[in-house]
């Protein structure tokens, strides 16, 4: 990575404190309603084209976009509850004014009129400003305008409303960690000594936090199997308050799908997919859970044989809590110590090192941003931010955007890992560029005065990686702003990197190596050992890539589950049905008989790997075919056409079954 720091063209967004946001919000929308009323009052349907009608919209949006971005940040990291709260209060007030939006009657008009003129060839559009027009239009057609009466659209807009009153409710609970579960000591016999020290000791036993860290390390490490079936239940029903919540969003969008003209709700979303149809994802996946499902019970036998070794017993069946555990033993007698292999992918080192790899693949620069150009433009104070620059030839030295990371946990953090979008690229009226800024958000645990945080191999950057180079003239499609069965194609063919052990060695550095404080805990715990070497060590490596197949089709149809459970409550017969529907049990029924589906995402991806990849890793041409290709349009063409025109052809699962061994080539 480039060292020298040079200052960027434009400057580090501002972060709005909690008293500024809701009048900053409220400035913003009127802004944005003024423009949408000026044209809709002075502009006919016979005179509406995309440049007076549509371009004024997104250039209003265009210009906003990086305060809501703020503000949307805000919602997953907002520093304190002032500020949560006010970012709350901020988005109702959102969803209100785009409510007020969609009611008009008069604007669909204009824009219904901006596609007739676009059909009938009357006025000539790019691929993007064509794909603007279809998705601002269907988002007029999908509030009922073309369909429904005044009275009726007001009823939808009503439902509507109460969907995302519902969402945050959803999303609030989710947020809060207060659940906890209690062991006595001895009962964590196996769980190691790092995990346990970061719980709570009380009463002789330890306060376990229902988090996913603390979860990962009861599963696969506790060896009283009623443990683990305890931490199992608790850790399934701590959002028990979600499921009353998550059935009424069912009914209420259900609802609304049908008075739309719609059989359910998926026929609605399909529309904004990449998948045709959802018919076309029913086959798609039905031959994907076939070729599966064969292998999938070959590894729970083998699990159950583990199992069956490990307590003597041949009469014993897999349970839920049994899965992390066994696969642990697996990977064990396989010479694979995940844990071991973590200590050598130390968090920041870890992050560095991946930008490093794609500096070279990518053709990008990445700059550590000097403290004096942070204060007052972070919402913490564990916040990295790089500065991005073009390191190919023909654009060396051109600024690309930035990049944050905040990986840390924090009381009120969202808890999972995700890419959060902080200012959108786009091409201002004038000419000019507004660059791109994203965040890498993840909830790791924070060093310790004897350890820091470690990073599994497999966790990589792929979201961010799209929004940086995007090249797109609106931020409507900018980056990861695509379709969601697309959307997570691109960061997932990225992880094959991260099995590839000569990438692996590249990146590692043992954690001692960071703080001199990590080198005497560590040789205080270990008193005669010769110090862990600082690369990863070769046999380490090596053995990695063998393990990527265990269990993994079985990790494969868990995502099926998830898949088809969202298909099956989003696409019943009928309202009625869906309200007699026990979704609870039919998740359940799914996870038994693993009669399941998955996202095309996966198999996208292995298509992408495999098509240009999967020969030359490094390959400088294919990397800069894929830039071009894919990510640099953002969602700004079909998803499906970006595909096809990469591929030379349709998407099709045949590479993920081959990398899985279920097809030859």
């Amino acid at each position: 990575m480039a060292a020298t720091y040079r200052k960027p063209p434009q400057a580090l967004q501002a972060i709005l404190k909690a008293d500024e946001i809701i009048p900053t919000v409220k400035s913003i929308l009127a802004e944005q309603t003024a423009v949408r009323a000026h044209l809709a009052s002075s502009i006919t349907p016979s005179q509406a084209t995309f440049a007076n009608t549509v371009a004024p919209c997104m250039a209003v949006d265009d210009k906003t976009q990086g305060v809501s971005g703020v503000c949307g940040m805000l919602r997953y990291s907002g520093p304190d509850e002032d500020t949560r709260r006010a970012v709350r209060a901020a988005h109702e007030l959102w969803e209100a004014a785009s409510a007020e939006r969609l009611a008009s009657r008069k604007f669909f008009e204009l824009l219904d009129a901006v596609r007739q003129r676009a059909d009938a060839g009357e006025e000539e559009l790019g691929h993007e400003e064509r794909k603007v027009l279809e998705d601002l239009w269907g988002d007029y057609r999908l509030a009922g305008h073309g369909t429904l009466n005044g009275d009726e659209i007001a009823v939808f807009l009503e439902r509507r409303r109460r969907v995302e009153e519902v969402k945050v409710e959803i999303q609030e609970n989710l947020k809060k960690q207060e659940a906890v579960t209690w062991f006595a000591e001895k009962e964590l016999e196996g769980v190691r000594e790092e995990d346990m020290k970061r719980w709570e000791a009380k009463d002789g036993g330890r306060v376990v936090l229902l988090a996913r860290a603390s979860y990962d390390a009861v599963m696969k490490y506790a060896r009283d199997e009623d443990v683990r079936r305890r931490m199992f239940v608790a850790y399934e029903n701590r959002y028990e308050k979600n499921v009353a919540l998550y059935k009424s969003l069912l009914i209420l969008r259900d609802e609304n799908a049908r008075l739309l003209g719609y059989g359910s709700h998926a026929d609605l979303r399909v529309e904004k997919r990449t998948a045709p149809s959802v018919e076309w994802v029913q086959e798609f996946m039905e031959r994907l859970g076939e070729e599966l499902l064969p292998r999938g019970r070959q590894e729970v036998e083998r699990l159950r044989d583990r199992k069956s070794k490990h307590l003597g017993d041949d009469g014993v069946e897999m349970m839920p809590w049994d899965f992390a555990y066994y696969t642990r033993l697996l990977e064990k007698e396989a010479d694979v110590d995940h844990g071991l292999i973590a200590e050598y992918f130390p968090l920041q080192h870890t992050l560095s090192s991946m930008l490093g790899l794609f500096t070279e693949y990518l053709g990008l620069e990445f700059v550590p941003m000097p403290e004096r150009e942070l204060e007052g433009k972070l919402w913490a104070d564990d916040i990295v931010v790089w500065s991005v620059w073009e390191g190919r030839e023909e654009r060396k030295g051109e600024f690309v955007g930035y990049l944050y990371a905040d990986v840390l946990w924090r009381e009120g953090k969202y808890g999972g890992n995700c890419n959060v979008n902080l200012q959108c690229g786009y091409v201002k009226e004038d000419g000019t560029r507004v660059y791109p800024a994203t965040i890498l958000m993840c909830a790791f645990q924070p060093p310790t005065a004897s350890s820091c945080a470690l990073l599994k191999h497999h966790e990589v950057l792929g979201h961010a990686l799209h929004d940086l180079v995007c090249r797109n003239k609106y931020t409507r499609f900018h980056g990861t702003r695509v379709a969601p069965d697309f959307g997570e194609a691109p960061s997932t063919m990225l992880e094959n990197w991260c099995w590839m052990p000569q990438e692996l060695i590249r990146m590692s550095r043992h954690y001692t190596r960071v703080d001199p404080a990590y080198i005497a805990k560590w040789e205080e715990d270990h008193q005669g050992k010769d110090l862990p070497p600082e690369r990863i060590p070769d046999e380490l490596v090596e053995r990695l890539p063998n393990s990527r197949g265990l269990n993994r089709a079985l990790w494969f149809l868990r995502q099926l589950v998830f898949a088809k459970f969202d298909l099956e409550v989003n696409h019943q017969r009928s309202t009625s049905a869906l309200r007699e529907l026990d979704e609870v049990k039919l998740f359940h029924d799914l996870n038994k008989s693993l009669t399941l589906r998955d996202n095309p995402a996966q198999a996208f991806a292995a298509d992408l790997f495999e098509s240009s990849f999967a020969k030359n890793p490094r390959d400088p041409e294919a990397w800069a075919r894929y830039r071009r290709g894919v990510l640099e349009f953002g969602g700004s063409k079909k998803e499906m056409d970006i595909m096809t025109d990469f591929l030379g052809r349709e998407p099709s699962p045949d590479a993920l079954l081959m990398s899985l061994g279920l097809r030859s080539e």
